[in-house]
């Protein structure tokens, strides 16, 4: 056996491409070929292994940029929560859906609820107060804290509150409110016949 590059006898064996050279033709490890700048670059299946993956990917990516994942063609777009499954008869043709509906109570003459949905039974329980008080009836009016007097000859407010007191309660104090209540002078409150006044409420 000789050195790869001369016909001296070798002396080590290259551990990069296994091939015995001479002192001359290598180092320790390595022989002349091996150290060469030129045999550190990739080789050219790897260049052409890298470009295949490049176009590969590229190819890929201008599929998925056309045509996203997902879409469908001439069918109507699937929107998630809003559709609603469809009754199949037997032979196969697609039934129309009948939206479900939901009872509505009302309250029947004898006190019970029924339900105005079909196929449902009646249920009992007490009416309302408005199923009750009749189809006429009307809720009552709120009434006013005010009532409203007309002056007579000989009135004055100190007559009027005596008139309107409820017992127990501050003559001094309802007179005042008569006046800040209808805006009269609280020195000299004038009144005249025919004058409206309003006065708080007797508390029963």
């Amino acid at each position: 056996m000789n050195c790869y590059s001369c016909d001296a006898a070798p002396v080590n064996v290259c551990k990069r491409c296994a091939r015995p050279y001479c002192d001359d033709h290598g180092n320790a490890q390595y022989c002349a070929d091996c150290l060469k700048p030129a045999s550190a670059l990739p080789s050219f299946n790897l260049y052409r292994g890298s470009l295949l993956v490049m176009l590969v990917g590229t190819a890929l990516a201008v599929v998925l940029i056309v045509r996203p994942p997902g879409e469908t063609k001439g069918a109507a777009p699937v929107i998630v929560g809003r559709s609603s499954p469809t009754a199949t008869a037997s032979s196969g043709t697609p039934q129309p859906t009948v939206p479900a509906e939901t009872p509505q109570a009302t309250a029947s003459a004898q006190g019970g609820a029924t339900t105005t949905a079909e196929g449902t039974t009646p249920v009992s329980g007490t009416p309302s107060p408005q199923a009750t008080a009749g189809a006429g009836a009307t809720p009552a009016a709120t009434q006013s804290p005010f009532i409203e007097y007309v002056v007579q000859p000989g009135d004055s407010v100190a007559s009027i509150a005596q008139a309107h007191l409820s017992p127990g309660d501050n003559i001094v104090a309802f007179q005042n409110a008569i006046i800040n209540l209808n805006g009269l002078s609280g020195s000299n409150p004038v009144l005249h016949p025919g004058q409206k006044l309003l006065l708080p409420r007797p508390t029963p």
